[in-house]
């Protein structure tokens, strides 16, 4: 059934944001001539339904691979990444990824003899003479050997990482694939409300 539909991933991507787009180019005319009218009057919601799931499945895909590949817990991950729903009317559903680059603290850092370890990039490393400040809510190094001036230390930034990682292309692949199958069920379905 849903042989004639064209998927596309867009995104943009700016130092603070990466924006992934899960479309579907409907090349629908070929799709429509070989179905009735009421098969026709499905494909708006069934669309939307299929996007929607997708949408979700994808958002697991992306947090996951990018809390691999920066390092970070899920749940932080989660404060910096969202989605946008696809409707009936505005068949697009979108994953939002904001956020410049962390403190090394969300990086699960800890204070050992020689300074703080944390796993930035999906490795654990040892930043000599950093310490904890700021009742445990930021990571510091000194500048030089005085006590001041000190500066805060980051880790991964996801929306970067998720393109130099090829997370957004691998998103893609998965979101197409996944889109194919859920929107032959949305048809399905929404077909046999009808003729219930």
């Amino acid at each position: 059934m849903g042989e004639g539909l064209r998927h596309e991933i867009h995104q943009r991507d700016t130092v603070e944001e990466l924006v992934m787009k899960i479309s579907v180019m409907s090349n629908i005319k070929d799709v429509k001539r070989k179905m009735s009218k009421v098969e026709r009057s499905v494909i708006p919601k069934a669309t939307s339904q299929s996007l929607n799931k997708t949408l979700t499945r994808a958002y697991t895909f992306v947090i996951r691979e990018t809390a691999k590949a920066t390092g970070m817990k899920q749940k932080d991950l989660r404060q910096l990444v969202s989605k946008k729903k696809a409707t009936a009317r505005y068949q697009e559903a979108m994953i939002i990824i904001r956020g410049k680059a962390p403190n090394l603290i969300r990086f699960n850092a800890r204070e050992n003899a020689v300074g703080v370890s944390a796993t930035s990039w999906g490795k654990r490393k040892t930043y000599d003479g950093a310490f904890i400040g700021n009742n445990g809510r930021t990571v510091f190094a000194r500048k030089s050997k005085q006590r001041l001036p000190i500066k805060s230390l980051y880790g991964a930034s996801p929306p970067r990482e998720v393109v130099r990682q090829k997370i957004d292309e691998a998103t893609a692949v998965f979101g197409i694939k996944q889109f194919q199958k859920e929107f032959a069920r949305a048809v399905n379905l929404q077909l046999s409300r009808i003729k219930n």
